[in-house]
């Protein structure tokens, strides 16, 4: 070999050597990344849990006072004796059925004057029927 063909082949060596390191620095620096993303993915899915953990309970509770505001409220509006409540359902109870049985009673009539309506008119066309039938003959 020629001093030239040694300095060209030493300057290849050294330049391949160059390669190599930076691209195993790239591949230890791209794996540091790689490590740092699953670190990063991994607490905001711990943060994820726990805020949902934590509204969880938050609902819990203000469902619990919202209940308890409206059980109270509901008291202190409806303050009658026990005797008031019934008096007052039984009469209600009374009207309803008393609008029911009319109702039904309403609907009955309508649905007879249905009927004699419908069976007129089958009669109508009955003699119709023979009348025209008893003049075709």
């Amino acid at each position: 070999m020629t001093v030239e063909s040694e300095t060209l082949a030493d300057a290849a060596r050294r330049f391949g050597e160059v390669i190599a390191a930076e691209r195993t620095s790239t591949l230890a620096a791209l794996e540091a990344e790689r490590a740092a993303a699953i670190k990063i993915i991994a607490a905001l899915r711990k943060e994820n849990e726990r805020r949902a953990r934590s509204s969880g309970g938050k609902f819990v509770l203000g469902f619990l006072i919202g209940t308890a505001i409206g059980v109270t409220a509901v008291n202190v509006l409806m303050q009658r004796t026990s005797e008031e409540s019934r008096v007052k359902l039984a009469k209600n109870l009374g009207e309803a059925r008393t609008n029911v049985s009319v109702r039904l009673r309403e609907a009955v009539e309508a649905g007879k004057r249905a009927a004699a309506a419908a069976e007129q008119d089958l009669w109508a066309e009955y003699r119709k029927r023979i009348a025209d039938d008893g003049g075709n003959k």
